[in-house]
């Protein structure tokens, strides 16, 4: 539909102003903000990603790649226990036995359920010679690994 005799159609409008340069960036200067805004954010990786990342490093056996992912996801959040647990491994894998113990031992202070990192630290010790206390591990494992096998069985409900 035309307009009207002696008005303008939109179109023509908006290209006169359109070729205007002030005009054009101001018109596209706050889409270009809120781009600026977003984009960073959306690039930015997580704690979780990190951790991501080092699991794809070690199973591709970049260890020193997956110890950095490992310590970024670490930096990136203090408080994540899978970041730890994955730390402890490569230093497992690096002999660096103290720092592995280290490691796991905060992966409990952070989620006493994680029954992994009592195995893995039993193991830690059992490669440094201390059988007692990886046995101790070992039993701690294995209970908490049949109550969340019975925790999960219950949830499920008869079949």
């Amino acid at each position: 539909m035309a307009p009207p005799p002696g008005v303008p159609h939109p179109l023509a409008i908006h290209a006169r102003y359109a070729a205007m340069p002030a005009f054009n960036f101001l018109y596209r200067l706050p889409t270009l903000l809120i781009l600026l805004l977003i984009l960073p954010q959306c690039a930015e990786k997580g704690s979780d990603d990190y951790v991501q990342e080092g699991h794809q490093y070690t199973e591709h056996q970049e260890y020193a790649k997956a110890e950095s992912a490992y310590l970024q996801a670490i930096e990136k959040d203090s408080q994540n226990a899978d970041g730890y647990y994955g730390l402890g491994g490569i230093y497992n894998y690096y002999k660096k036995f103290d720092q592995a113990v280290e490691a796991f031992k905060t992966v409990l202070r952070l989620d006493p359920t994680h029954f992994n990192a009592y195995y893995s630290l039993g193991y830690t010790y059992e490669l440094m010679g201390k059988k007692l206390d990886a046995e101790k591990q070992y039993r701690t494992f294995k209970r908490l690994k049949k109550k969340m096998k019975e925790i999960l069985t219950k949830n499920q409900g008869p079949s």
